[in-house]
């Protein structure tokens, strides 16, 4: 594990980036934030506004296993991009077991749940992975597993 303190602080150069762009790629929820920074989101994850639920990674659940954007993840992130996407992050945290919460200034919230129902005997699943996106590919990298989290 890495210094929770480099963690915390490479999180928070979230805060007050836009986001650009959301949207979903297979059962990954994509968020692009102002400087190149991407979130996925591949674990239990959420997007909420209010006490509404808009879209989850639960939603590919109801693939119809023929074409890969036949199922509510996509149906929903087409139907909500315009409500998610350009609000300026007002916080970034991230609990003692990897949840991250990342608020926004037009009242969406995105949650990344490390899911436990992954068993402890398992090879670990990565959950969520935040990276600053460069040309050269020397960026930061933030990935969460079900027990574990590495900044490269």
């Amino acid at each position: 594990m890495n210094n929770s303190i480099e963690i915390q602080s490479f999180l928070q150069q979230l805060k007050g980036r836009r986001l650009v762009s959301f949207g979903c790629e297979a059962d990954i929820l994509e968020f692009i934030f102002e400087g190149d920074f991407v979130l996925h989101a591949m674990g239990f994850s959420r997007v909420i506004s209010g006490n509404d639920i808009l879209v989850t990674t639960q939603d590919y659940q109801s693939w119809d296993e023929i074409e890969s954007t036949h199922n509510d993840e996509w149906v929903n992130a087409a139907a909500f991009r315009e409500k998610i996407v350009g609000g300026l992050v007002l916080s970034a945290l991230i609990n003692g077991v990897h949840d991250l919460k990342i608020m926004l200034d037009n009242g969406i919230v995105v949650e990344c749940m490390v899911a436990n129902s992954y068993p402890h005997y398992s090879d670990e699943n990565e959950q969520w992975l935040l990276f600053e996106h460069t040309n050269d590919h020397s960026g930061k990298f933030l990935t969460v597993y079900n027990k574990q989290i590495e900044l490269t």
